[in-house]
């Protein structure tokens, strides 16, 4: 492998052992300074008075953030009932006090039992009505009379001398939502703006955290931010909001804008505990507010999110290759149709691929061969001009021209192939489709990590096959031990990642021994140049 190709790989395991730590890190300090720093604001700042939609839109100072949050009511009020909208696969839970959703319970999800999916992306009191304004605060607890209720819709209205409030709620069939819609009319000029938002999760436990990654969804006219939630330590507005959520790497806790005419501006803020609290703030015009959302609770599903509408599917994010991941998921699913069996389809796919790619790897081998046949004459060049730099790069030159080499041929091949193994990384490591679904024997769950890590310990073994029978153009002694080690490192960093991805870099691996085979009797290393 010559240094090129060394350093790239080197890169790319200095990258995947970065990421693992940095998306797993704690943030408690980041948390604590923020509550301290709120602290001393509370006790130094005035109560404030709403404004319009700026930085304090949910409420102008931290003394009033507490009443002025989606998710905490305020109102005493007692006598309060639940009603359930529902059907064998969802239901959702209304309180009329405020007229929140209590709890919104995918019951047990491929295995997944209804209260983890909870604790990994829900949150209490969602779609709380509320107001940055502390006179109308009070919205968020009043006890709402219940004006029609079956198994699919609620009616709820509320009214006294002040306002009126007039909410309904419709439960979609198969795709996961809850639809509502809030009327407001205000008898006496009302604030400026009215609120439903989210709350996210407290910190989960640490072996809650294994290969999750909760984050911030904002999808807006313009395009689409995220934030991951310990990393949240400021408050975060955007304007022209269409949805916004909570996500873990399967599912997501979402509410979109149902009328386009109406653009709400989203914020997002760290609060107790560790939790964050986000909203779309609606405007007032001539006293009345108009707030049509749908609520989505379920697995980040792209067909699922599609039917629910708002531009939800842009939830799942494939990265950068994101070009080339759709067809690698779309073939997945297709041979799924047939093989029944997604440990199968990936094993049916990953060779694929590979075959497809095969002249680049060709062209690749061939050069790394060529490489390898004038090492000789390079390392007596090194001796002979160790001391001239310049001398040594010139004739360096000379002898890969005069050898027929270009080392852009070794490099561009693995270049071009690098964004569709990326993208098929990327859709095997997030896809909804794999989870809960079984290979055989001890693989119960494709998107859990191997249970037993026999997938990571046949990788180790398969990448050091690969290694001895690649052509090594690497003359340094301590460079050939670290490239020794890398097959440890990697099987390192899979113990802990899905067995789904696992089960393709170990097929990837025997399918290129088995291609080395092939171009080893194929291409023959022959007689160089002379130096």
């Amino acid at each position: 492998m010559d240094k090129k190709v060394f350093l790239a790989v080197s890169l790319c395991a200095g990258i995947f052992m970065l990421w693992n730590q940095l998306y797993l890190k704690p943030y408690t300090e980041r948390q604590q300074a923020y509550m301290q720093q709120q602290a001393l604001q509370q006790q130094s700042a005035p109560a404030g008075t709403e404004t319009a939609a700026s930085g304090n839109a949910m409420g102008s100072t931290s003394a009033d953030k507490k009443t002025s949050r989606p998710g905490k009511a305020n109102a005493t009020i007692s006598g309060p009932q639940t009603i359930t909208l529902g059907n064998a696969d969802y239901s959702a839970t209304i309180s009329t006090k405020g007229g929140v959703v209590t709890n919104f319970n995918l019951a047990d999800y491929r295995g997944t039992k209804a209260d983890r999916i909870s604790r990994l992306v829900g949150g209490p009191d969602q779609l709380q009505l509320n107001s940055p304004s502390p006179d109308w605060t009070y919205l968020a607890g009043v006890v709402y009379s219940v004006q029609k209720s079956d198994t699919k819709n609620l009616v709820l209205s509320y009214e006294d001398d002040k306002v009126s409030v007039r909410r309904t709620y419709t439960l979609e069939p198969a795709i996961f939502s809850l639809d509502s819609d809030t009327a407001v009319t205000f008898k006496k000029p009302g604030p400026s703006f009215l609120s439903v938002g989210l709350e996210a999760i407290k910190t989960l436990p640490k072996d809650q955290l294994e290969n999750e990654r909760r984050q911030i969804f904002l999808n807006r006219t313009g395009g689409q931010k995220n934030w991951t939630v310990g990393d949240l330590d400021e408050r975060k507005e955007e304007p022209q909001g269409k949805w916004f959520g909570f996500a873990s790497r399967y599912f997501l806790n979402a509410i979109s804008n149902r009328n386009e005419s109406i653009q709400p501006v989203f914020q997002a803020w760290p609060a107790e505990n560790g939790d964050v609290d986000a909203g779309f703030f609606y405007p007032v015009a001539n006293n009345t507010a108009q707030i049509p959302v749908r609520l989505y609770y379920g697995p980040k599903d792209i067909d699922l999110l599609k039917q629910a509408g708002g531009h939800l599917d842009s939830a799942v994010d494939f990265g950068w290759f994101t070009v080339f991941a759709y067809p690698m998921l779309t073939a997945l699913k297709w041979f799924y149709k047939y093989l029944h069996n997604f440990g199968l389809a990936i094993i049916l796919l990953t060779v694929l691929v590979k075959l497809l790619t095969y002249p680049l790897t060709l062209k690749s081998m061939k050069s790394m061969k060529q490489m390898q046949r004038i090492q000789p004459q390079l390392t007596r060049l090194r001796e002979k001009h160790k001391d001239d730099k310049e001398k040594l790069n010139k004739e360096m030159l000379q002898l890969m021209k005069a050898n027929g080499y270009n080392p852009m041929s070794g490099c561009l091949p693995m270049f071009i192939q690098m964004p569709i193994f990326v993208a098929l990384y990327n859709v095997l490591y997030g896809a909804i489709d794999l989870y809960g679904q079984p290979f055989f024997g001890w693989i119960h769950d494709l998107s859990a990590k191997d249970p037993f890590y026999v997938t990571p310990a046949l990788l180790v073994l398969m990448m050091f096959v690969q290694q001895k029978m690649t052509p090594s153009t690497a003359a340094d002694p301590a460079q050939q031990r670290m490239m020794m080690m890398m097959p440890v490192v990697f099987g390192f960093m899979m113990l802990w990642l899905p067995s789904g991805l696992t089960l393709y870099m170990l097929v990837n691996s025997v399918v290129s021994v088995l291609q080395q085979v092939v171009i080893n009797k194929t291409i023959s290393v022959g007689a160089s140049a002379p130096a």
